[in-house]
């Protein structure tokens, strides 16, 4: 038996659809994340970035970078001979600027290899945007970026926002808890899905933290990953519950898919030392109100 012609043509336009469903359907977007880099007198940093070129998908992974791109001072000269011959040839990359590249006089070095702004958001496809900070800045560059957060994040919408900026507030390495950065803390915590930093060279996972830094479901997770090359560090006084990974170096892959995430921490020999998974919590659900200023102590 014969289909009717317009039978066949429903049978067509549906056929079209699901193809085309399917065609148009959002490919993971995938995150390299290292910090600590071009150290010129460890081989760490060529190790490193050609376990990430050995993965087939490099050229479309975008690598994002947590401070520290070369040492001791982030010079472009330094940038130059220890950090680009190594991280140029990806072609998607984005960077934070770290303590080191704050040494070099206003970070000059830095931001003659990545000039555009920082503070700044970047669309990640799909519903997922990072956004870039410097924990560096204090006084009123400070405040103005507090400003700038207090903004996007009041704004957002529909959104899986990562944070990222080079000092960690919770940290199990040689630094440890950094108190310098709450303020920035205190802002994305419960309203971004993930924070990347670098700073102490070990790699960590920790689970969703309140404001506090107690483990608690509404909270942020983070990472620490300053494993891109400089000397590793031991661990610190204070532990915190998560992986960590001590004296290897190594990238963080983080895959977003949705809203979920998926992550894996990558050895220099191509194993995987750690991996775990997440889901995003969008914004918008829950209001947001920049935090309290501190109270000043009265005299006794």
């Amino acid at each position: 038996m014969s289909t009717p012609p317009s039978d066949m043509k429903h049978l067509l336009v549906l056929l079209a659809l699901l193809v085309g469903g399917n065609a148009v359907a959002a490919s993971p977007t995938v995150l390299n994340v290292i910090g600590d880099t071009g150290d010129c007198e460890l081989a760490g940093t060529a190790q490193v970035a050609a376990a990430m070129r050995r993965q087939p998908d490099f050229r479309d992974v975008v690598l994002v970078e947590v401070g520290d791109l070369a040492y001791p001072v982030a010079t472009r000269e330094r940038l130059l001979a220890c950090h680009e011959p190594h991280f140029s040839t990806f072609p998607k990359r984005l960077a934070v600027p770290g303590n080191h590249d704050w040494a070099d006089s206003n970070a000059a070095g830095f931001f003659s290899i990545f000039p555009r702004p920082v503070p700044r958001v970047e669309d990640l496809g799909g519903p997922w945007k990072l956004v870039l900070l410097d924990s560096n800045l204090r006084g009123d560059a400070g405040e103005a970026q507090l400003r700038w957060l207090d903004g996007v994040l009041a704004e957002s919408r529909d959104a899986c926002l990562i944070a990222a900026w080079h000092h960690p507030r919770w940290s199990s390495g040689r630094h440890g808890n950094l108190m310098a950065v709450d303020p920035l803390w205190q802002r994305v915590v419960g309203h971004v899905s993930l924070t990347l930093h670098g700073h102490d060279h070990h790699f960590e996972a920790l689970p969703r933290f309140d404001a506090g830094g107690n483990p608690n479901a509404a909270g942020t997770a983070s990472f620490v990953v300053g494993t891109g090359g400089a000397r590793p560090y031991l661990p610190g006084l204070g532990r915190h519950p998560g992986q960590a990974i001590y004296g290897r170096h190594g990238y963080l892959r983080l895959t977003l898919d949705g809203d979920a995430y998926r992550w894996r921490f990558v050895g220099v020999d191509d194993r995987e030392y750690a991996a775990g998974e997440g889901r995003c919590r969008r914004t918008g659900g829950r209001p947001y109100a920049p935090p309290a200023p501190p109270q000043a102590l009265s005299a006794s």
